[in-house]
């Protein structure tokens, strides 16, 4: 079991399917920090306002950028699903 999920070329961040410490490299990069199971990282550095894609879906955009194998989650993205001030 590689430890983590990637659906598609598409994605941009990988879900952690175990716990992760920082500097392990995992899928091609190496983590900028501990990453807990069940959370996701970046694959690759994301721009700010870069759409975050998983499982092939955008499922936010980034709040600021993000460094490959940083942590990703509330704290660097924005939800874009269900907004009514966004189109």
């Amino acid at each position: 079991m590689k430890g983590f999920i990637i659906v598609s070329e598409k994605d941009n961040v990988a879900t952690a399917l175990q716990n992760f410490q920082k500097g392990q490299s995992i899928a091609g990069v190496v983590l900028q920090e501990d990453i807990q199971s069940g959370h996701k990282f970046a694959l690759k550095d994301i721009k700010a306002q870069e759409l975050v894609i998983k499982y092939a879906e955008a499922i936010g955009s980034a709040s600021c950028d993000i460094k490959a194998g940083a942590w990703v989650h509330i704290h660097n993205i924005l939800g874009i699903r269900g907004r009514g001030d966004k189109e």
